[in-house]
């Protein structure tokens, strides 16, 4: 028996400004849960005001902009980088976590996440492909339950943007929802894998050439939060070839870092796939013992 899906198919529009970074950064989010098949995200004035007081925490402190804080060394108490994790001495600090700092401000939900991005002076849609093209970040996206948005663009040179997430009651999908990316008949699909940290292949490099190199965009497949999906074969095919690309499977098995949950499943290949061209992603595998077939096409961009 299939448990029905609780989501959001539609939200009260955004109040930023239609031609604000804010405003497109959302849009293209809800975008991207939409072609996945999750819940959109509805706008939070408090989350907005909390993700504003935590970029202007950042920078404030940051090392890149006059501060004294290395914003992607890590804390060694939480494994966080110190991006998410303000320091009670520092000024603008309003609390150490994003649950804290979303509390300050009298947000009552029971979970609340964090992300940044950098749009480098080139907007939303740059800010928005640098974390979608990623294999963490990525996962932080497609998170099912979260439910509501805020969001800070800065003006500084690296046009730093703070996005907070969080619910009070969960979106939920569907018992047998399956959600790929990128979505079936997606055209201007990225090449390759961004740069992220913590780094998911420590065989390659962050610091030059690797990734944009010896990766291809990442394919995902994932299945409801909670359920333990196995990958049997996961393949992807370049139009008018027999063979499938060499690629690295990961998963929470083999993820080196331990961030990925058990419904969730990447395939990268290594190297990065050709433009303007189409590919087949196959998978086969198991949700909870249950088979699971999958085949989809998608493009990539000029």
């Amino acid at each position: 028996m299939v448990t029905p899906a609780d989501i959001q198919t539609s939200v009260p529009a955004l109040t930023y400004a239609v031609t604000s970074e804010e405003h497109k950064f959302v849009t293209l989010y809800n975008q991207f849960r939409a072609q996945v098949g999750l819940g959109l995200l509805a706008q939070s004035p408090l989350l907005d005001k909390a993700a504003g007081n935590h970029l202007a925490y950042v920078l404030k402190n940051d090392v890149n902009t006059g501060g004294t804080v290395n914003m992607n060394s890590v804390d060694p108490v939480t494994g966080r980088a110190w991006f998410h994790i303000e320091q009670g001495d520092k000024p603008l600090f309003t609390g150490v976590q994003e649950m804290d700092r979303a509390k300050s401000v009298g947000y009552a939900g029971t979970s609340v996440g964090e992300q940044g991005a950098f749009g480098g002076g080139k907007g939303a849609q740059a800010a928005f492909d640098s974390v979608a093209s990623t294999i963490y970040h990525r996962t932080g996206l497609m998170f099912e339950a979260k439910r509501e948005i805020g969001i800070a663009v800065g003006q500084d040179r690296s046009q730093t943007f703070v996005y907070v997430t969080g619910h009070q009651k969960p979106q939920s999908n569907a018992s047998d929802f399956f959600g790929v990316y990128p979505a079936a008949d997606q055209t201007g699909v990225g090449l390759h894998t961004g740069v992220e940290s913590p780094n998911p292949f420590p065989d390659l490099s962050t610091a030059n050439a690797d990734f944009p190199t010896k990766t291809g965009y990442p394919v995902t497949v994932m299945s409801k939060e909670g359920t333990t999906l196995e990958v049997l074969t996961f393949s992807l095919t370049e139009a008018g070839s027999a063979a499938p690309l060499d690629a690295r499977l990961m998963t929470k098995d083999n993820d080196p870092n331990r961030y990925l949950p058990s419904n969730f499943a990447f395939l990268v290949a290594k190297a990065p796939l050709k433009t303007n061209t189409t590919y087949t992603a196959k998978f086969s595998g198991r949700v909870n013992n249950v088979l699971v077939n999958k085949e989809w096409k998608f493009t990539t961009r000029s």
